[in-house]
């Protein structure tokens, strides 16, 4: 069995291989530039300007990320009856995409390593990147029919994106993003999120699959509430488990059937300013000690904190030798 296959097991069987996964370590990952769901600086880094859909994103240094401007000159959608007129979608047809992914993967190591597509700005979360966040939760309730025509809309454009991801791209794992959570409850209520959210995210996970991707959901906040439907839905892998959910609980229940990803205390120490080596790797062993055992885990130090990152992968390193029962060649 290759290496490539044996860590493919984590995803695909839900195994504990003897080896705890890393992002940063044990895989080739990429977030398509020519998808320009957000504005990116030459470097790659994030930056400020337009969207292809025409949504304005500012960068904010202090939270290290580019964000939404849904001031009222700024929106694209502006009465959500009207989205038609208002909503231009790209044009996908206009890109070579076969040129674009030979770009993004010629140095992808598929002998050695897991390689994964970030499809970024889900169904919802685009639709409130072209309406306003407070826009988008009133229009559920006051124009519902107008606002499930544009979800529909945005799910085609998404299964477009992963029908190309999957022709030229071809990676292992597509990991799609949409946040249903705040840190401690759910954005809308679960009737709320299985009336407009539920058919086309199980759309766009079988279009992952019959693209031949597994299909990992990121998802921040609080989603407890859903997960069970996740997991009955297909999703293979999750992340990024933040740590209000009851996680352990969730894996004892869960793990033979999902890959859990993540579950590191982000707002409470990674990220907190100032954090200190220490904290650092002490809660890299919190999380290791209790999502680790079993296997099905994989760690993703993704942090707004890049500094801290060699301080994680070290004492993950360290933490992986306890749970690994031998080494992958």
């Amino acid at each position: 069995m290759s290496r490539h296959e044996e860590l493919l097991r984590v995803y695909r069987d839900h195994e504990d291989i003897g080896k705890v996964l890393n992002l940063l370590t044990d895989f080739d990952f990429t977030l398509i530039p020519a998808m320009k769901e957000r504005p990116v600086n030459p470097d790659g880094s994030e930056g400020t300007g337009y969207d292809w859909f025409g949504t304005y994103w500012e960068y904010v240094p202090q939270q290290r990320a580019s964000m939404v401007i849904d001031t009222p000159d700024k929106k694209v959608i502006t009465d959500v009856t009207k989205w038609r007129e208002q909503v231009a979608f790209p044009d996908l047809s206009q890109i070579d995409w076969e040129k674009e992914a030979g770009k993004d993967t010629k140095n992808w190591d598929r002998e050695n390593k897991l390689t994964m597509v970030m499809l970024i700005n889900g169904i919802f979360e685009r639709s409130h990147e072209l309406m306003g966040f407070e826009d988008a939760l009133i229009a559920m309730y006051e124009e519902p029919e107008a606002y499930k025509e544009l979800l529909d809309a945005i799910c085609n454009y998404k299964i477009e994106c992963i029908k190309i991801i999957g022709k030229y791209w071809k990676p292992d794992i597509l990991n799609a993003h949409d946040d249903y959570g705040a840190n401690e409850q759910m954005l809308m209520s679960v009737d709320m999120w299985e009336e407009f959210f539920k058919d086309n995210l199980q759309k766009v996970i079988d279009a992952a699959h019959e693209a031949g991707m597994l299909y990992e959901h990121h998802s921040c906040g609080y989603i407890a509430p859903i997960f069970d439907q996740l997991v009955e839905m297909g999703v293979d892998a999750i992340d990024p488990l933040q740590i209000t959910n009851p996680l352990r609980e969730l894996k004892d229940k869960y793990q033979h059937r999902i890959t859990f990803c993540g579950g590191f205390d982000n707002q409470g120490i990674l990220d907190k300013k100032g954090v200190t080596e220490e904290e650092v790797r002490r809660e890299v062993r919190r999380t290791y000690d209790l999502l680790a055992p079993g296997g099905s885990y994989v760690a993703y130090p993704l942090v707004i904190q890049k500094e801290i990152l060699p301080w994680m992968i070290d004492e993950g390193m360290k933490m992986e030798r306890n749970y690994g029962r031998r080494n992958i060649r």
